[in-house]
């Protein structure tokens, strides 16, 4: 018998009444949630299950309502509480818009029986299986569901599967990491059904697997070793290489600290290709695979294959003739708010990358030169950008913090800078409809704000 998904009361009231929520209605929803005691957490965790229960993941494009929330959780911790509201509303409103959204719905997530094989392994080799035929994606929700019921850690399995069509699509990862994230940071494991069937929902159609041979690689990667100008030197090695040449070359250089030579390549390509904050939200999953030493040799040495291999990456190196030199910026003290000044009306980017990069490198703090560009990014573009970069801004100071370099690691934020200084020249419009939201529901500061 066909039956929608059984959500227990009152999880089930709470959904129902996201989706039927219009657009006009996000401020209000969301001030009732706080005056009811919610959580920012809790919060996020109801906007991922309402895009699990009523949003179609089958690709090749999906609704991010599901895993956007972790990073923008994680992100929101360093700023004050307006701004918090502020980048809850944008994912409401995000969230909202799928649902609405004509090429994601009307879905609804049903019930599905369980299919098992006689152990585990084989279970988990079948999910696999039924993962990269292309042909099963429903019959791999079954096997997943069937797997949940086991001891078998399948957010490794999926990592796994993840890793193989990261070629194919960045979001192939990152649909499971930030999702397996925001159920980290919200204690929402005992949703793991709705959330994961989303991600094999994406993963299970047409997927495009690559299985590369993989290369032995030192096994902490993180390591402190090498000097500057050694690291500068691979960076720019591996963003003149030809696509698909990356993996080759960080296992000749593996003397040097991988993690880092991966992170600053990802934020120099950024800075000069001019590309959208995409570009790096793939390479910032994989880094954090990578410093988790829990991860099993098999997934360490996938993530590193595949690090560089992101069609983004692919995409900024079919563009390199169109690319502009960034900046060298030298070390210069500037008061946050006129870098906020600077990247909230800097036209070409590059003015926000060099006033980012020199305040970093006089030693203004990463954590507030972060804050003060995602408060940027919040008021000056509608939800989609905003979220993207904020979350994008969160990946860039993880990079800046875990950096054994300061004299180099100031291109993470100066990147990012420059992201969002693009958005606010050609996205401000965007934003009046939520800032107008925040004002009228009583969630921003009692000033008024500098746009």
């Amino acid at each position: 018998m066909h039956r929608e998904y059984p959500w227990p009361e009152p999880m089930d009231s709470d959904l129902r009444r996201i989706e039927q929520l219009e657009m006009g209605s996000a401020g209000k929803w969301l001030r009732a949630q706080k005056a009811d005691g919610r959580t920012d957490a809790a919060i996020h965790l109801l906007l991922a299950l309402a895009s699990a229960r009523y949003v179609d993941h089958h690709g090749p494009f999906i609704g991010h309502g599901t895993f956007n929330g972790g990073p923008m959780l994680r992100a929101a911790s360093i700023l004050t509480r307006p701004f918090r509201d502020l980048a809850l509303l944008q994912t409401t409103a995000y969230v909202i818009d799928l649902l609405h959204h004509p090429n994601y719905g009307p879905y609804l997530l049903m019930d599905m029986a369980p299919i098992a094989e006689a152990t585990v392994e084989a279970s988990s080799a079948q999910l696999l299986a039924s993962i990269e035929s292309g042909e099963e994606p429903l019959k791999a929700e079954h096997r997943l569901v069937g797997l949940l019921k086991t001891d078998a850690n399948v957010h490794a399995l999926l990592t796994e599967a993840a890793l193989r069509q990261f070629h194919e699509n960045e979001h192939r990862l990152l649909i499971v990491h930030r999702a397996a994230q925001l159920m980290d940071d919200t204690d929402g494991w005992v949703w793991a059904e709705p959330i994961f069937r989303s991600a094999v929902q994406y993963l299970a159609t047409r997927p495009d697997v690559k299985i590369p041979k993989l290369q032995d690689m030192p096994a902490d990667v993180a390591a402190s070793e090498g000097n500057p100008t050694g690291i500068e030197s691979a960076v720019e090695d591996l963003i003149q290489a030809d696509y698909g040449d990356e993996p080759r070359l960080l296992h000749d250089k593996a003397g040097l600290p991988v993690t880092e030579v991966i992170s600053l390549t990802g934020s120099e390509m950024l800075g000069r290709s001019r590309f959208d904050a995409h570009a790096v939200t793939g390479i910032h999953c994989v880094l954090d695979l990578l410093h988790n030493p829990e991860i099993s040799p098999q997934v360490r040495a996938l993530a590193i294959e595949s690090a560089l291999l992101g069609q983004r990456t692919r995409r900024q190196k079919e563009i390199r003739s169109s690319w502009r030199a960034t900046p060298q910026p030298r070390p210069r003290y500037r008061p946050l708010g006129e870098i906020r000044e600077i990247a909230s009306h800097d036209d070409s980017g590059l003015f926000a990358m060099e006033a980012v990069g020199g305040a970093l490198l006089a030693g203004v703090q990463a954590t507030d030169i972060a804050r003060t560009l995602m408060e940027v990014a919040l008021v000056t573009a509608g939800p989609f950008e905003a979220i993207h970069n904020v979350k994008m801004l969160w990946g860039q100071l993880l990079e800046t913090r875990r950096s054994h370099y300061p004299q180099l690691a100031w291109r993470h934020l100066a990147a990012g800078a420059r992201v969002v200084a693009d958005a606010a020249v050609n996205n401000r419009a965007d934003a009046d409809a939520i800032i107008s939201m925040w004002h009228s529901a009583g969630l921003s500061p009692s000033q008024n704000h500098p746009r």
